[in-house]
This record gives structure tokens, sequence and C-alpha cells, in this order.
């Protein structure tokens, strides 16, 4: 499929929605409950391979200007 019809694709999608591009159809929204119930977490794992090899000038490497 082509950019051009990707993109008409997506344009007919859009305007069977329910929503439009305007402020007054997208006032009508409501958030769902569970949505106001959720909590923000951050899972973040550290490891040793997040760590550079010695002896590669890895601060030279990565801060010098291309």
């Amino acid at each position: 499929m082509d950019t051009k019809q990707y993109l008409q694709e997506i344009e007919a999608v859009i305007k069977a929605g329910p929503y439009h591009d305007n402020w007054e159809s997208l006032s009508q929204y409501q958030v769902p409950k569970w949505y106001k119930d959720a909590k923000f977490g951050i899972f973040i794992h550290w490891g040793a391979f997040t760590v550079p090899e010695f002896g590669k000038k890895y601060p030279y490497n990565e801060y010098r200007a291309s």
C-alpha cells in the first residue's frame, strides 16, 4: 500500500469515529473509572550491562561532536 492510500484509509477511520477535530466533540469524552483510579509506576532494570566497557574511550566518543 502506498503512502497516499494509507493516509486515505486513516482519514476514513477518523471520519467514521465518534470524535471530530474540535473542542465541542472532545469535551463529550468521559474518562473511564479505571483510568481515574489507576496509579503511575515505573519499572527500571539496572545491571552490569548498562555500564560501558572500560578502555573504549566512552566519554570521548559519547560526547564528541560528529
